[in-house]
Formats: structure tokens, C-alpha cells, sequence
């Protein structure tokens, strides 16, 4: 065997291996882009949950706002409960205009990466922000226990009264700092798959 007929058999298995290096990654391509379609899907149907729970919440608040179950004599105590049905439109402006950004990106062989940074990128600011509106639900939380307690303020008189603020206060601050701290120990499962098929791209 001659140094050309060797050339030319190195040729052929070089381009050999490269059609088969090539055939792999667009199988692993392939896998990713539907590992990561399903991923997107069970981010798109829990979002769609959130939304009914605060759907849900927005016909309890409003029920309790025009049917004043609580017997509610002046303006002020119906604040807390306007202030709900506000922070509940604002949340439900939220999710939907993240199922919307989600919608709107398109998963390709070509753009996979790239898709995959955008919707990691909005999850984790869509945490941030569902945060934030977890966070002043508590605040009006506590709101709306004051306002069913002030009426016996009179009664209870001001250091009972102020027992009964500062405990239930303590017990809303405790709740919070709880959950916060069960929370954090629960990341998002869906976002961290995704970040884990990021990093598998990347190492291609």
C-alpha cells in the first residue's frame, strides 16, 4: 500500500467518524429539544394552575367584597380585602404574560441553547417577582386579621388589644419566615431540568 492509498483510507475514515460525530450530536440534539419540550410543557401547566388558585381567589375576595360576610360597618375594613382583589390582578397579569413569553419561544435544533437561557432567565425572574407578591400577600394578610379584630378593640380594651395585634403579628411574621425557609430548600424541578439540558448542550 502506497502513501496515497493510505491518504485516501484516512480520508474515508475521517470523514467517516466526522459523519458519524455529526449523527450523534444531532441525536442528542434531537433528545435535548423534546426532553426540553416536555420540560416547557409541565412549566406551561403548572403556570396554568397558579392561574385558576388566584382566579379562585380573585371570586372569594370579590364574593367577600360584595356580599360582606364579615359585617363590615366601615370603609377602612373593607381595605385590606380591595387591597387582595388588586394584588390578585396584578399576579394573574403576571402568569399570564409569562405563559405568553414562554409561548412566544420557539424550541429549534438551531436556537435550542439559546431558547433554553431566555425561558431559565424568565422563570427565575418570574420567581423573583411571585416572590415579592407572595411576600406583600402576607403583609395584607395581616391587614385583614386587624380588620376583623378592631371592631372588639373597644371591648378588649388597649393593652388587650395590643396582645392581640402583637400575637397575631408574631404568628403571620413566624409563617413567613417558615415558608420562607421550607421554600428555599424546594428549588423550581422543572427549571433546574432545563439547566441541566443547558449544561449538556454546552458540553457537546
Amino acid at each position: 500500500m502506497n502513501l496515497d492509498e493510505l491518504k485516501m483510507n484516512w480520508k474515508t475514515l475521517d470523514e467517516k467518524f466526522s459523519a458519524t460525530q455529526k449523527l450523534t450530536e444531532q441525536m442528542v440534539f434531537s433528545m435535548m429539544k423534546e426532553q426540553s419540550k416536555s420540560t416547557i410543557t409541565k412549566i406551561q401547566n403548572r403556570l396554568k394552575r397558579t392561574s385558576y388558585f388566584f382566579i379562585g381567589l380573585l371570586i372569594l375576595f370579590a364574593a367577600i367584597l360584595a356580599g360582606n360576610p364579615f359585617d363590615y360597618f366601615h370603609v377602612y375594613e373593607f381595605i385590606p380585602t380591595i387591597l387582595y382583589i388588586s394584588l390578585v390582578f396584578a399576579a394573574l397579569k403576571i402568569i399570564f404574560q409569562e405563559i405568553h413569553n414562554i409561548q412566544k419561544i420557539t424550541l429549534t435544533k438551531s436556537n435550542l441553547r439559546e431558547s433554553l437561557q431566555k425561558i431559565i432567565a424568565l422563570q427565575e425572574r418570574f420567581k423573583i417577582v411571585m416572590d415579592n407578591v407572595w411576600k406583600i400577600s402576607m403583609s395584607i394578610g395581616f391587614l385583614f386579621g386587624l380588620s376583623l379584630m378592631v371592631r372588639n378593640f373597644e371591648k378588649y380594651g388597649l393593652f388587650k388589644s395590643g396582645l392581640l395585634v402583637a400575637g397575631f403579628a408574631f404568628v403571620v411574621l413566624s409563617m413567613f419566615i417558615l415558608a420562607k425557609s421550607i421554600f428555599k430548600k424546594l428549588p423550581d424541578a422543572n427549571t433546574e431540568e432545563l439547566k441541566v439540558n443547558l449544561a449538556e448542550l454546552d458540553s457537546i
